[in-house]
């Protein structure tokens, strides 16, 4: 499968910057039960696939339960590995009546908003909210 790059993004935010920069806002903009995939913090229960296991990078209980992954600026997954963890995502957050949210630079070479509703089309998720940064 084609590899989707992240090079080349005005945002260096490493995965662990990005992560921290989330779970230092979310309580901010409302929510609530923070867990994130850092060392210091409750870690995100780990999401059982039939495949394989993922763990989202951040998640929270209120006000509903919502998932996060963040892809990072430095980042480059193949696009299995995204339809991988984001079908797993999505499909747990809406088991648990929540929402899937992906965190992604404002700019990775184009538009990340853009890139990430594009990688979700062909991957076939809904994502809940795009939090660029």
């Amino acid at each position: 499968m084609p590899e989707v790059g992240a090079g080349g993004a005005s945002t260096g935010l490493t995965r662990e910057a990005a992560i921290l920069l989330m779970a230092e806002t979310l309580p901010l903009a409302g929510y609530g039960g923070i867990r994130a995939d850092l060392p210091g913090w409750d870690v995100p229960e780990l999401v059982h696939g039939a495949m394989r296991d993922h763990r989202p990078s951040l998640s929270c209980q209120s006000p509903r339960p919502i998932l996060l992954d963040v892809v990072a600026a430095n980042e480059s997954l193949e696009l299995e590995d995204f339809a991988s963890r984001w079908q797993l995502f999505a499909s747990a957050a809406e088991l648990a009546h929540g929402e899937f949210h992906v965190v992604i630079p404002r700019w990775i070479g184009r538009d990340g908003r853009q890139l990430a509703k594009q990688i979700a089309e062909v991957v076939g998720v809904r994502i809940g909210y795009i939090w660029a940064i």
